[in-house]
């Protein structure tokens, strides 16, 4: 089968899945995709996520379903309890029959039909047993997640075009090494010509073809991996601004203060005493 993993996803001691509960803050994920089937539940505050350029915004709650290859990102401005699931593919199409040509459509349902209670009450309970953690608690975590898939291929499985599917295996594949790139070279001088070469394109072709396929700009996904360990320096460590911009890779201050401000509505500085 032709690969086109950008992200791998490791799974939990004991159990067929990653699974975590965590409490974050102003937090960014750029845009990226795997092969697995991830699910976000949001236990209190909210959470934004953008999948294949739609928008949503998550609060206490909620929930969503981001299908295998799906590019997403994920934000949270301010405090939130997050529960994580994300299911392997080779788990998926191993449970459920012919699972690589189809995905889980909630967009027409979304929180409104009665089996988004079934699935609430499915991961609430996945999460309470991965906190206590009870003799035998992989066995009732499995016949939970069963059950989870079950609900979702009842209610929300949908068929996908054989060929839009080859074509987006192939898009992403061209991608893949573009993405790894930028993400070990964010904080260098890094060209678009450089990137387009790397996708085998020329440069005017490859700015509509990132666009299209990723939602963003070339640049404006550059910059935000930027951002994102910008972000996590200003928490993290006690470097001066100055400094943490500079080895990410910002040569271009103003317009980097321009941005950040219009993201997060503050200064580094303020963002930096509000998150300590």
């Amino acid at each position: 089968m032709e690969q086109y993993i950008h992200e791998e996803v490791k799974t939990e001691a004991a159990l067929p899945v990653r699974f975590a509960i965590y409490e974050d803050s102003n937090h960014l994920v750029t845009e990226h995709w795997h092969r697995s089937m991830e699910v976000v539940y949001l236990y209190e505050g909210e959470l934004d996520v953008t999948i294949n350029s739609k928008k949503y915004k998550l609060h206490a709650d909620d929930f969503i379903i981001i299908n295998s290859a799906d590019i997403h990102t994920t934000q949270c401005y301010e405090y939130a309890k997050i529960l994580l699931l994300q299911v392997p593919f080779d788990f998926l199409l191993n449970s459920i029959p012919d699972y690589d040509n189809i995905r889980f459509d909630m967009g027409k349902a979304f929180s409104t039909h009665s089996s988004f209670n079934v699935i609430r009450r499915i991961l609430t309970d996945m999460g309470q047993l991965y906190i206590e953690k009870p003799q035998g608690y992989s066995l009732r975590f499995s016949s939970l997640l069963y059950d989870f898939l079950y609900t979702l291929v009842v209610n929300y499985q949908v068929f996908i075009d054989s060929t839009a599917k080859i074509q987006s295996r192939k898009n992403l594949k061209r991608l893949e090494p573009v993405i790894r790139y930028v993400k070990e070279h964010y904080h260098e001088c890094i060209s678009l010509e450089e990137a387009a070469s790397l996708a085998a394109l020329n440069s005017e072709y490859f700015c509509r073809f990132f666009k299209k396929n990723m939602g963003t700009t070339f640049t404006g996904y550059v910059n935000s991996v930027r951002l994102a360990h910008v972000c996590e320096d200003l928490k993290n460590t006690d470097y001066n601004i100055g400094t943490i911009l500079e080895q990410n890779g910002i040569t271009n201050y103003k317009l980097f203060m321009k941005n950040f401000k219009k993201l997060y509505g503050c200064t580094p500085k303020e963002f930096r005493r509000n998150t300590n």
